[in-house]
């Protein structure tokens, strides 16, 4: 998954218009909320493979935070 495909899926979950999300908005401006990150955590799964937290989820404030957590940066 690459930065578009993720702001694409935050866009889907929003239900916002495509290009209405950048990678540095605020989660809590776009509405972001705990439906939104059930919704989040069952499709990176489905797409990635990869688990995604609850805890961890909840420490993300903007789409940048969703990425990282989705592609962690090796040290």
């Amino acid at each position: 998954m690459d930065q578009q495909e993720l702001i694409a899926l935050v866009e889907e979950i929003l239900e916002a218009d495509a290009g209405t999300v950048a990678i540095d908005n605020d989660l809590d401006d776009l509405g972001w909320d705990s439906l939104a990150n059930i919704t989040f955590i069952a499709e990176i799964d489905e797409r990635t493979g990869r688990t995604i937290g609850s805890a961890a989820l909840a420490e993300c404030s903007t789409v940048k935070d969703l990425w990282e957590l989705v592609v962690p940066t090796r040290a």
